[in-house]
């Protein structure tokens, strides 16, 4: 048999005529449902306010009064139940003003009880729905609600992390538009301890949120190893682990990374899986172009990926254009992409390379204009012109003439060998005893490589020729790594550093408990090796260098 909709169900019938209260509650009754009947609007909303029903039965005309007067009353107190309204009144006007009020349906005197039987089932169905539509409706209000509370959250946290860099030179410029609510893109230039400056542009894959979450374990990492003396190769190596160790299989991150070296006068560009990083002269002209020869990192674990690192002479008349995909793609209101060809459109139109960037933006803008933003968008253009100035006006900055004396001695020992551990402690001493920017940044680089060098040859005993080629960099990193779990109480590093203000002099001798290695004299050093340059570095700063036998120890003097 199928179910009763009507078992259990409580009635309210308001009728001032007793044949009807008999007809209508003798029906219901019988399909086991409850009956409450009064004659009176009195009566009704006594019991309206004291116990609920499922359904009401109301007459248009009663002995005190009109049935809409309940209607209105139980609109005022908020009484949310269905009304069938059971009258004789065959007016338009009275049906309208009741279905104003809110009825659910109306039947007319005389009744037909088979038709009162469907049409209270129709309303007691509708209402049954419409209250959970309400709650679902409520629901989904409170779920978009927590959903803004932990995209506010996200955000915060997301802005709070790309806040906790410097602020970016007149020489940077950057340009970046977010497709959602969630930028996947991430922009950060930022001075290195060595006087280096490093820039990064970031675009993960996809949109919103998910993109910049994937972003988010890449900025921790490089915020981490910004001031540990550590080469722009082995952050991306670092960020390219950090992202396989924690973000999706199906996620990725393209990156471009630039290191402008001062001191060598030279540029050095990874590219993995960007579109390509462009090289102005001063006239415009597109120099040089240097395409992705990279994964995108987030893909291959360390041993697998060998970003390859193009190496370009610093030249000052020269300007640095690069951008994420977005801006090539984002699609106009005519269905065609901005593409290369808009792109090449502006560099051709160039007055000053100085003004790349705004009229990029312009163009981009005017082509995307009432069309759907696509993707994230990010551009950046450099002045290598105004950036070697910015480093050579900071280097003018020397202290006044000092005396006095300073001499440190530091011994490592054990799992306090980490590279970073010394090299924080020895830069905080410097920056301690105010050291003009020059001598301490070229001080940095130098103690950064002898550290890396004692650590790595010396108490770690790795093969420099392990980092024959890029593909091999990333199992000497790997190596490396594992030979760091193993250290000893015995495996130790002394460190002695002295400072004469004076003559504006720095004595620093570093001695590990290694074996001693072989230095690779620098006629023998390749331009493209990825070993051996690193000490050809410390003797172009160091005016005096000195490497006692058996190679476990070196002392500089650096002015």
């Amino acid at each position: 048999m199928p179910l009763n909709p009507l078992s259990g169900r409580r009635f309210l019938l308001v009728d001032d005529d007793e044949s009807y209260h008999y007809t209508i509650g003798l029906r219901l009754t019988q399909k086991d449902a409850t009956v409450t009947s009064v004659f009176s609007i009195q009566e009704a909303k006594t019991l309206l306010m004291s116990q609920p029903f499922d359904l009401i039965l109301l007459d248009s005309y009663l002995i005190d009064g009109l049935g809409a007067e309940l209607l209105e009353f139980m609109l005022q107190n908020k009484v949310a139940c269905p009304v069938i309204m059971i009258t004789g009144d065959e007016e338009q006007q009275s049906m309208q003003q009741y279905f104003l009020l809110g009825v659910s349906g109306y039947l007319l005197k005389p009744i037909n009880v088979e038709l009162l039987e469907l049409v209270v089932q129709r309303c007691l169905d509708a209402h049954l729905n419409e209250q959970k539509l309400q709650q679902q409706n409520r629901e989904l209000e409170q779920l978009l609600d927590e959903q803004q509370q932990e995209e506010e959250l996200a955000r915060h946290v997301y802005r709070h992390l790309s806040q906790s860099f410097s602020d970016q030179p007149d020489a940077i410029q950057s340009f970046m538009r977010s497709s959602k609510s969630f930028n996947g893109d991430f922009f950060v230039a930022e001075q290195l301890q060595n006087g280096n400056t490093l820039m990064i542009l970031m675009d993960a894959a996809g949109h919103g949120l998910a993109s910049a979450i994937s972003v988010l374990p890449a900025v921790s990492t490089i915020r981490a190893m910004l001031h540990e003396g550590t080469s722009m190769q082995n952050i991306v190596h670092e960020i390219n682990a950090k992202l396989c160790a924690e973000i999706p299989e199906d996620r990725f991150v393209a990156m471009i990374a630039i290191e402008v070296n001062y001191i060598q006068a030279a540029i050095s560009i990874i590219n993995a899986g960007m579109p390509e990083v462009l090289i102005l002269n001063e006239n415009g002209q597109v120099h040089s172009r240097i395409k992705s020869q990279s994964l995108p990192l987030g893909i291959v674990e360390r041993n697998d990926f060998n970003p390859y690192v193009h190496t370009h002479p610093l030249h000052t008349n020269q300007h640095l254009f690069f951008y994420s995909d977005g801006l090539i793609e984002q699609r106009g209101l005519n269905g065609e992409a901005f593409g290369k060809s808009g792109l090449t459109d502006v560099i051709r139109s160039l007055n000053s390379t100085n003004a790349l960037l705004n009229q990029v933006v312009d163009a981009f803008s005017c082509h995307s204009t009432g069309a759907h933003v696509e993707d994230d968008v990010s551009v950046c253009s450099v002045s290598l012109g105004q950036l070697h100035e910015m480093y050579q006006g900071k280097q003018a900055s020397v202290d006044g003439l000092r005396t006095g004396h300073m001499q440190l001695v530091l011994d490592f020992a054990g799992d306090l060998l980490a590279p970073g551990n010394m090299i924080s402690v020895l830069d905080d001493v410097l920056n301690r005893i105010k050291l003009n920017t020059l001598l301490r940044q070229k001080a940095f680089t130098v103690f950064s490589e002898l550290i890396n060098n004692a650590l790595d040859h010396g108490v770690l005993r790795l093969d420099s020729s392990l980092k024959h080629d890029f593909e091999s960099f990333g199992q000497y990193l790997e190596e490396r790594e594992n030979r760091l779990k193993t250290l000893e109480q015995n495996d130790r590093i002394r460190l002695t550093l002295g400072f004469e203000p004076e003559i504006g002099q720095l004595y620093f001798d570093i001695e590990d408990s290694g074996s001693g290695y072989q230095q690779i004299p620098s006629e023998q050093v390749e331009d493209e090796a990825l070993f051996g340059r690193g000490l050809n570095l410390v003797h172009s700063l160091c005016e005096q260098i000195q490497v006692f036998a058996p190679g476990n120890r070196t002392s500089v003097l650096i002015k």
